[in-house]
């Protein structure tokens, strides 16, 4: 028995829900495929996957297996690049998954450039703020905001994503300027929505972090949405210079300082955005050129 083979028509199966669609992805008859399967559950003893004639379902222990054997192709696969590109120009399909609102606002034009210094490179771009395991993923690079990863991954800082309190000067001068976190009971908010909750203020006191006493404006989970109500005068932001730094350059906006800290996630009062990838990838090619690309267009530090 070809052990990788039938691991491999095992994920294909847990992909397709079929035997027939597994084997036609595979290109090898629905009987070879039913035989490896069958060859590979004798082999460890236990049944993979529940069959009747319409349904396959897997075990408890098939969906344990079936991670296992996701981590192990993965890492042939992470193999076989490495050994086959080594000596190779930068090409081939190059899996990035990143934040939403920063690829609109940062990311864009800088893979645009990258694509145009290397055209043999195809992009596979996942808007996603969830947290991925890159290697089980097969993604390349990731970018994430928050606090500093931990050391399973490279992770190399972008720029600060620290949201500070923002208006335009017309609202402040029809509305006031507060100067603490009393005066915002006199203000409207503009509230970004995470996928989990409204990101409602907080402000530090101490070692704790109370919600801020201030009315909505408006609530969105469109930082382009909140950026044009922003612009619009409907009230106060808490924003990351990134995606206003043209408004602020041009006076359109400014910074609220006030005398208490503020933050819309307590837990990471001083965050970042993050470029992740695995350092036994940085050797092919296409993500040594892309990791050093995107540093130098998105960094203002010498490396």
């Amino acid at each position: 028995m070809d052990k990788i083979r039938a691991m491999q028509y095992f994920c294909f199966i847990s992909e397709t829900g079929s035997f027939s669609a597994a084997a036609r992805k595979a290109q090898v008859p629905v009987s070879s495929l039913s035989r490896s399967i069958q060859a590979l559950e004798s082999e460890l003893g236990a049944e993979l996957l529940k069959r009747s004639t319409r349904h396959v379902a897997m075990t408890e222990i098939g969906k344990i297996y079936l991670d296992q054997c996701k981590e192990i192709l993965a890492a042939i696969e992470l193999a076989d690049g490495q050994v086959g590109s080594y000596q190779s120009s930068p090409s081939g399909i190059l899996r990035i998954s990143a934040l939403p609102h920063y690829t609109e606002f940062r990311l864009l034009p800088v893979l645009e450039a990258l694509q145009a210094r290397y055209p043999d490179i195809v992009l596979d771009l996942e808007l996603s703020g969830q947290v991925s395991d890159l290697n089980r993923d097969g993604v390349d690079i990731a970018i994430r905001g928050g606090s500093a990863p931990d050391g399973r991954v490279i992770a190399l800082k972008l720029e600060d994503n620290t949201h500070r309190l923002c208006a335009t000067k017309a609202y402040l001068e029809q509305y006031g300027t507060p100067t603490n976190a009393a005066d915002l009971q006199q203000h409207k908010a503009l509230f970004y929505r995470a996928p989990a909750q409204v990101l409602h203020w907080h402000l530090q006191c101490g070692d704790e972090w109370l919600p801020v006493d201030i009315n909505p404006a408006l609530i969105s989970n469109s930082v382009r949405v909140l950026q044009r109500a922003l612009l619009a005068d409907k009230g106060l932001a808490m924003l990351p210079a990134w995606c206003i730094e043209q408004e602020l350059a041009d006076g359109e906006l400014e910074w609220v300082p006030i005398k208490e800290t503020l933050s819309i996630v307590p837990a990471y009062p001083a965050a970042g955005i993050y470029m992740l990838y695995q350092r036994p990838q940085y050797v092919i090619p296409k993500i040594k050129v892309a990791v050093d690309f995107l540093r130098s267009q998105l960094t203002c530090d010498d490396f």
